[in-house]
């Protein structure tokens, strides 16, 4: 088997049993570490219900990246008016950022949008995007570079999220990230991996605390990374000699949620 992000040879390092009744072998690449599963002939019974029962950190997860999403935005993508979050599920991400003030818009296919509706991609004429996120995406693609090639198709900076595997191959066959219980995780990403994506796609890739991970053509310096998610901007001045500034950068933004309101209003009254 050949690895889909490189197309070198990948090698067997375990097995497990996918759904209780499939026998599945995990390859992990020799050259740059992503792991796959055998072809993942489970998935149409796997996306049954499109967010499985084992997902209890999803209300959690998204608090969590309301915070750290708003402040990578104010830092590294201030100008950003309008905004996608692609596989939105039920669309808690979305209405939380509305909430605070960001326009964001919600894709996906395969889950009913439960929380956002009306503020979905169908509900707008735009194509393309100032920003795209993707939480928890990239270990459920089945062919990740075609796939993540469609995302960038809405903008030339993506934010998205996922675990890197852990060092070991021990570690990776014991990782609750395999899920295997679901079957919906059938990709797992190294560092090196993330590089040869962000190069394939002419992107700059930058990794923050090992789950978060922003594609771009935007340059970063490290210490821009290191404060994004403290709503913090270091910029660089010449003055002879090069200087560093560090400051809080925090837009300020009134929330949609009046507006929303208003909106959905008048479309059920109309």
């Amino acid at each position: 088997m050949n690895c889909k992000i490189c197309n070198n040879p990948s090698k067997k390092i375990f097995e497990k049993i996918i759904l209780q009744k499939y026998n599945c072998s995990y390859y992990k690449c020799t050259s740059c570490d992503f792991v796959q599963t055998d072809d993942a002939i489970w998935l149409k019974e796997a996306y049954d219900s499109a967010i499985t029962s084992l997902d209890i950190g999803l209300l959690y997860r998204n608090n969590k990246l309301t915070k750290e999403v708003s402040r990578m935005i104010d830092s590294l993508f201030p100008e950003a008016k309008i905004l996608l979050d692609f596989a939105g599920g039920y669309g808690n991400f979305v209405r939380l950022m509305r909430d605070i003030g960001y326009n964001f818009y919600r894709q996906d296919t395969y889950c009913e949008n439960l929380f956002a509706k009306h503020f979905d991609i169908k509900d707008i004429k735009e194509t393309k995007f100032d920003v795209v996120t993707g939480f928890e995406v990239l270990e459920h693609l089945n062919n990740p570079l075609a796939e993540i090639e469609e995302i960038f198709r809405y903008s030339e900076h993506a934010i998205f999220s996922t675990e890197l595997i852990p060092l070991t191959n021990e570690e990776i066959e014991n990782w609750i990230y395999i899920a295997q219980e679901t079957g919906q995780h059938i990709a797992f990403y190294s560092p090196k991996a993330m590089e040869i994506i962000a190069k394939k796609f002419n992107k700059n890739y930058y990794c923050k605390d090992n789950h978060l991970h922003i594609f771009t053509t935007k340059t970063f310096d490290s210490n821009q990374i290191k404060y994004a998610l403290k709503g913090i901007t270091c910029k660089r001045y010449l003055f002879g000699l090069i200087k560093k500034r560090i400051k809080k950068y925090k837009i300020s933004r009134e929330s949609l949620q009046a507006n929303d309101y208003l909106l959905l209003k008048k479309i059920l009254n109309s």
